[in-house]
């Protein structure tokens, strides 16, 4: 009867351990300026050095600009404000599913929420840096990528 009720509390433990969702949140989201900090990056990061915390997986809040809809970018990125503000900090956020489906759920939070000119967003990613040469020096940029709309969640 003991080993049956070891057996039944590893079942329960093994049970709740098991990520059902791979785009589950966290309890704890950063904001965009936060991420730069978790990243310990000011923008003197040097090329091809690997950014802290670089290939994590984070969930991040920040605002879509409606100025984003259209695919006014490449088609596959847009950008992830910290703040309602246009100027405030920001990240590029890079689709590399189905960028259409993406931008088709933020269509649809806008629509359905009668939302101004930003929506708040809760959005699940990986962290990547990108080398970006600038006037003959060079430094690593702060980037997310994102899998597919499971990724975006209204906040």
């Amino acid at each position: 009867m003991k080993n049956l009720a070891k057996l039944f509390v590893i079942a329960i433990l093994f049970f709740y351990s098991c990520d059902k969702n791979e785009y589950e949140y966290q309890n704890t989201a950063l904001t965009v300026n936060d991420l730069y900090t978790y990243c310990e990056t000011n923008g003197k990061h040097p090329c091809s050095e690997p950014l802290n915390h670089e290939g994590e997986s984070v969930t991040v809040i920040g605002y879509y600009s409606l100025s984003n809809l259209g695919f006014n970018l490449t088609g596959n990125t847009f950008i992830f404000y910290n703040a309602p503000e246009v100027g405030s900090i920001n990240t590029e956020i890079t689709i590399l599913g189905d960028a259409k489906s993406v931008f088709d759920k933020i269509s649809d939070f806008i629509r359905e929420n009668n939302i101004g000119d930003h929506v708040k967003l809760k959005v699940r990613g990986t962290i990547v840096g990108h080398d970006l040469p600038i006037n003959g020096a060079c430094s690593r940029g702060l980037f997310l990528e994102i899998d597919s709309s499971s990724a975006v969640r209204l906040n």
